[in-house]
């Protein structure tokens, strides 16, 4: 993170967002933002409202974005993997199928009958809901991995000394 995010620079950028911020949010007073200082919770309430969109819960999937990219995963000269469907109960058939539903409607997936295929894994989250994954962990051990190195922890960590806030998100639906 190169540059500190001061109160002042987040300050700036809220008061350019302009008048978006004013309108409370439906359940403001049960946001828990687990700061006590008064400034850094008018911060994040002020971040919250003017993003209301993003976390308001549609119910629906994102529409997918077209995006100019290419992807290739390396596998060298391995065989197509074609794992078969888990057993599992029809409650989960019922979340399974409704979720492909969302994705193929909002453009997220598409239909296909390629020769690599992986099973959906229904992994239940800390407040209950389930969240639809796929277990690639069959592609993962025949895909050539990238060397690269890693950045340093210390280096890192030593990065956000000056920041004033820390967050963690669950990015909605993050993994599609």
């Amino acid at each position: 993170m190169s540059g500190e995010l001061r109160r002042d620079r987040v300050s700036a950028w809220l008061e350019e967002l302009g008048e978006s911020s004013d309108e409370p949010l439906e359940n403001e007073n049960e946001v828990n933002i687990g700061v006590d200082d008064q400034g850094s919770k008018q911060l994040i309430v002020k971040l919250l409202r003017v993003y209301r969109r993003l976390t308001a819960d549609t119910g629906d999937c994102p529409p997918a974005m077209a995006l100019a990219t290419e992807h290739h995963i390396d596998t060298g000269d391995a065989a197509p993997i074609m794992l078969k469907r888990r057993r599992q109960a029809q409650s989960e058939d019922a979340v399974i199928e409704t979720n492909v539903r969302k994705m193929l409607a909002a453009g997220v997936i598409k239909e296909g009958d390629g020769a690599w295929g992986f099973p959906v894994v229904l992994v239940k989250k800390k407040d209950g809901e389930v969240q639809f994954c796929v277990d690639y962990r069959a592609l993962n051990k025949v895909t050539r991995k990238d060397v690269y190195p890693l950045p340093r922890i210390d280096e890192t960590l030593e990065a956000l000394g000056g920041a004033l806030l820390f967050s963690t998100l669950d990015l909605k639906v993050g993994y599609w």
